[in-house]
C-alpha cells in the first residue's frame, strides 16, 4: 500500500479549533495529500526496485532517488558510482543522475532503493513493540505524540496511523467528583498523564489541556461525546493504542521488540499546504458546499476555497531542473 499523507488529524484539529476528531476528517487529509502527490510527487520515501537504461553513456538519468540499496548494470553489481547533484536538489531531497566510469547497459540497469522527493525521519522519543508482522496496532507511553495521518518508521518498516484503538486503563482514578460544567479534574497522580492526551471517563472523552500537579485541565466532551457528571474514584482510560496499516510504501512488515519510533516528515510548506486544502475542504462541506460561512449577527461573510493561491509557488520549490 502506498501511504503519502502529508498532515495529521491532530494538526487539523488545532488549526480549525475543532472539538476532537469527526467523520471524514481523515478522508479530507487523504484527498488533499493525493492532490499534492499527483501534482508534486512522493514526499515520503517509497522502497522499490526500478529499471533504467541509457545507450553508450557513463551518465544515467534516473527518477528522483533518495537512497541506494543496490545497483546492477547488465546483471553485474555496481559499487563504484557517484550520485548527482552532489548536495541533492535541495536539503533532504533527491538525486537524479548516477555516474560511473563504465558505460551503462541500454536496457538492463536495476536500482533498488528509496525513491521520492524528500527524506527526513524525526524521532518521537517513543518505543514500540509489535509481536508479529500482522499486528494491526501500536501502543505507546505518551498518546499525545501520535495522530492518525502520521507515517511512522520502526526499523526499516513504515506504518500509517489510521485511527485510535481501545483506550487502556490508567492506574490513577478521579480524586473527587467531576461536575458536568467543571473543567478541572483532580486525579490520584498527575504525572501519569501528558498534555494533549485524550482520556475517557465512562463514555465521555476529554483532552488534557494542561496539567498542574494532580489537576488535569480538560477540554470536555471531546470527539463530540456528551458531557457527564463523574463520581469520585471513577476509572480513567487513556488513548495510547493506535491502529496502523503495516508495511506501507514498499516496506516489509515485521515483528518489532522495543524499537524506536520515528515519524516520516515532509517539508514544512508541503505540510502547510495539505493542512490548508484539507481544512478548506472541511469548512466548505460544513457550509453545505456553498463555500460561504459567516456570522448572521455581525453580518460577516467568509468564502471557502479548496485551492489556495500558493499551490504554484510551492510547486516551484520542488521542480527538478537538469544538473
Amino acid at each position: 500500500m502506498k501511504a503519502q499523507l502529508y498532515c495529521t488529524i491532530g494538526e487539523l484539529i488545532d488549526d480549525l479549533g475543532l472539538p476532537g476528531d469527526e467523520h471524514q476528517l481523515f478522508e479530507r487529509i487523504k484527498a488533499a495529500s493525493d492532490f499534492i502527490q499527483r501534482r508534486f510527487g512522493d514526499f515520503i520515501p517509497v522502497t522499490a526496485t526500478k529499471k533504467f537504461g541509457t545507450r553508450g553513456s557513463e551518465d544515467l538519468q534516473v527518477d528522483p532517488l533518495l537512497a541506494v540499496t543496490s545497483i546492477t548494470n547488465g546483471g553485474i553489481t555496481v559499487s563504484d558510482y557517484d550520485l548527482y547533484p552532489l548536495n541533492r536538489h535541495w536539503e533532504n531531497g533527491p538525486y537524479t543522475r548516477i555516474y560511473q566510469d563504465n558505460v551503462w547497459d541500454d536496457t538492463n540497469v536495476q536500482i533498488a532503493g528509496q525513491w521520492g522527493k524528500y527524506i527526513e525521519n524525526q524521532s518521537l522519543g517513543l518505543t514500540g513493540t509489535q509481536a508479529a508482522a500482522d499486528t494491526a496496532t501500536v501502543t505507546v507511553t505518551n498518546g499525545s505524540l501520535l495522530s492518525p495521518g502520521m507515517v511512522l518508521l520502526l526499523e526499516s518498516e513504515q506504518e500509517l496511523v489510521t485511527g485510535f484503538g481501545t483506550p487502556s486503563a490508567a492506574t490513577s482514578k478521579l480524586n473527587g467528583a467531576l461536575a458536568i460544567d467543571q473543567e478541572e479534574a483532580t486525579v490520584d497522580n498527575g504525572t501519569e498523564f501528558f498534555e494533549k492526551e485524550v482520556i475517557r471517563l465512562s463514555t465521555e472523552d476529554c483532552r488534557i489541556r494542561m496539567i498542574v500537579g494532580n489537576v488535569l485541565v480538560l477540554d470536555r466532551g471531546w470527539n463530540r461525546t456528551t458531557r457527564k457528571a463523574h463520581l469520585d474514584d471513577a476509572a480513567i482510560s487513556v488513548f495510547r493504542t493506535f491502529t496502523t496499516e503495516r508495511g506501507v510504501n514498499g516496506t516489509t512488515a515485521a515483528a518489532h521488540s522495543n524499537k524506536s519510533i520515528s515519524r516520516c516528515m515532509v517539508p514544512w510548506d508541503v505540510n502547510w499546504l495539505c493542512r490548508q486544502i484539507a481544512g478548506l475542504m472541511r469548512m466548505k462541506a460544513a457550509s453545505g458546499f456553498s463555500g460561504k460561512v459567516g456570522n448572521v449577527d455581525t453580518g460577516e461573510t467568509f468564502y471557502q476555497n479548496e485551492f489556495p493561491d500558493l499551490i504554484k509557488k510551492i510547486e516551484r520549490n520542488y521542480r527538478i531542473t537538469s544538473l
